[in-house]
C-alpha cells in the first residue's frame, strides 16, 4: 500500500494535495531514530486554528513541507515498525502529535516507561508539550476503549482545564460573568462543564442561530446569545471573555458594549477563521486582548504544584467529562485519502457540532 502526506497551501488553506512518501519497507532509521506508522487521528476545529496561526505560532515548523505547503498537525495514536538503537520497542503504541501521514520519523530522547520527547533537530526550538509522545498503556493511565477520544477530547480538554485554573488562578480577574465565543466548540462546551462544576461563576455561550439549539441542550450554560443579540448582554457586572471564535467583529462589538466592564479579553481559537477584519485589539476598551497559550499556564502549574499533581487534577476531571461527552457528541469514523480529504473541507466549512471525527489513513 502508498504511502503519503495530506498537506494545504498555507495561504488558502482550502486547497489541499497529496503527496506520494518513500515506502515503508525502503526505510533505514539512522542511529537513534525510530519509525512510527499514524495509526488514526481527530479532526476538529482546533487543527484548523493550527493552520491558521501556523506562522504566527509555528505550528508549521513541526512538520515542514516545501514551498507554501504546509502539513498542519493533527493528535493521533503511532505504532513503532522501525527503530536503530533509539529506546523504542516495535510494536509499542503511542499518542501524540502527529501530521496527516502514513508514517513519521522520530529521535527520541528522554525515553522511560511513559514515553519519550522527539529530539529532532528543527523541534528543538518548539514548544515542548508538544514534541512529547506518550506510550498507550493500563500503567500510563491510558484505557484503550477510549483511544478515540482521547485524540478528539484530551487536547482540548486539556486547554479547557488549563483555561479554568488560569482563571482560578487570577480569582476571575474580579469577573461574575465570564462569556464564551464559539460555545459550540468542544474547547468552549469543556470548559463551561469545568466552570460549572467548580466554580461559582455565571457563564455565558456566544454562538451562531443555527448552533443555539445545540448549545442550550448542553445545559451548561447559564445563558446562551446568538451572535446578532450580543446588545442584550447585562452590562452591569464585571465581565471576561474567552475568545473561542477569533472574529474580530464580536470581538469589537463585546469590547464597545462592555466597556471598563471587560476586565478579561483572552483569545484561544479561531473557529471564525474567515471573519479576520475589525477595529485592532489593540485600540479597543476595557482589558486589552492577549492570546492565551496553554503551555505557559501547564509550566507554571508544573512548578507551583509538580507534574504528578498536575496530572492527577487533569485526570480527575478528564474522567468526570468522559462520562457525559458523549451524549453530546456522535464519533464518526473515516478511512483513507479520499476520505480524508471529505473530512478536512466539512471541518474547515464548520462541521455540525454534534459531530466528532477520527480518520484513519487506510
Amino acid at each position: 500500500m502508498s504511502c503519503y502526506s495530506f498537506e494545504v497551501a498555507r495561504a488558502a488553506l482550502g486547497t489541499t494535495r497529496v503527496i506520494e512518501l518513500p515506502a515503508l519497507a525502503t526505510l533505514s532509521p539512522a542511529a537513534g531514530e525510530a519509525v512510527l506508522t499514524v495509526d488514526k487521528f481527530a479532526l476538529t476545529a482546533n487543527n484548523i486554528t493550527y493552520g491558521v496561526a501556523g506562522d504566527i505560532i509555528g505550528y508549521w515548523q513541526f512538520f515542514p513541507a516545501e514551498g507554501g505547503w504546509g502539513r498542519i498537525p493533527v493528535w493521533g495514536k503511532g505504532t513503532v515498525v522501525a527503530e536503530n538503537d533509539s529506546g523504542l520497542n516495535v510494536g509499542d503504541a503511542f499518542y501524540g502529535y502527529f501530521p496527516m501521514a502514513s508514517y513519521l520519523v522520530v529521535a527520541p530522547e528522554h525515553v522511560t516507561e511513559r514515553g519519550f520527547a522527539d529530539g529532532a533537530a528543527h523541534r528543538q526550538a518548539l514548544p515542548g508539550v508538544y514534541n512529547n509522545y506518550a506510550l498507550m498503556t493500563a500503567g500510563n493511565g491510558f484505557d484503550r476503549q477510549f483511544d478515540d477520544h482521547q485524540m478528539i477530547y484530551r487536547p482540548l480538554f486539556t486547554t479547557s482545564f488549563v483555561i479554568d485554573d488560569y482563571f482560578d488562578d487570577n480569582d476571575h480577574f474580579g469577573a461574575s460573568n465570564i462569556i464564551l465565543s464559539s460555545a459550540s466548540s468542544k474547547t468552549a462546551f469543556g470548559l463551561a462543564f469545568l466552570l460549572r462544576n467548580n466554580r461559582d461563576v455565571k457563564v455565558t455561550g456566544l454562538t451562531s442561530a443555527v448552533n443555539k439549539a445545540f448549545v442550550e441542550s448542553l445545559n451548561l450554560y447559564d445563558q446562551v446569545v446568538a451572535y446578532d443579540a450580543l446588545d442584550t448582554l447585562d452590562v452591569s457586572e464585571n465581565v471576561a471573555f474567552v475568545d473561542m471564535a477569533g472574529n474580530r467583529q464580536v470581538l469589537e462589538a463585546l469590547h464597545h458594549h462592555f466597556g471598563d466592564k471587560m476586565v478579561c479579553s483572552c483569545g484561544v481559537g479561531i473557529t471564525h477563521w474567515e471573519s479576520r477584519d475589525g477595529q485592532p485589539p489593540s485600540i479597543l476598551p476595557g482589558a486589552k486582548p492577549k492570546m492565551f497559550f496553554a503551555p505557559d499556564q501547564i509550566q507554571k502549574r508544573n512548578q507551583d504544584w509538580g507534574p504528578q499533581k498536575f496530572q492527577a487534577e487533569l485526570s480527575a476531571a478528564w474522567q468526570a467529562f468522559l462520562v457525559v461527552v458523549d451524549g453530546w457528541v456522535a464519533i464518526n469514523h473515516r478511512v483513507g485519502r479520499g476520505e480524508l480529504e471529505e473530512t478536512f473541507q466539512e471541518v474547515l466549512a464548520g462541521a455540525k457540532p454534534d459531530q466528532a471525527f477520527v480518520v484513519s489513513l487506510e
